[in-house]
């Protein structure tokens, strides 16, 4: 019987996507929206990038191998440009 691993890394990062989304929604602010986008594509993204194991295994434990695709990689940067554009129209122009 296999048990099902839950993939706690992509979790955290889709909570705090839907957290930034419902702020963006009572403040009306369309910075929250992009940082929201940017966790929702480091969420998807961190499916393959990150072992399900990453917040729980011990540290002497070695990495295990992944599968690390280019698109996975361009997804993580399209995320974190979100993040990075939500951040800076937050700050300069507080929209």
């Amino acid at each position: 019987m296999n048990k099902k691993v839950i993939h706690w890394p992509s979790i955290s990062l889709y909570l705090i996507a839907l957290f930034t989304f419902i702020g963006g929604i009572i403040d009306s602010t369309y910075s929250s929206f992009l940082i929201g986008f940017g966790f929702c594509f480091m969420g998807f993204a961190s499916i393959r990038l990150i072992p399900a194991n990453f917040l729980t295994r011990k540290l002497t434990s070695p990495v295990a191998e992944t599968l690390v695709r280019k698109r996975d990689i361009a997804t993580q940067i399209i995320g974190f440009l979100f993040l990075i554009t939500g951040l800076a129209l937050s700050m300069l122009f507080n929209v």
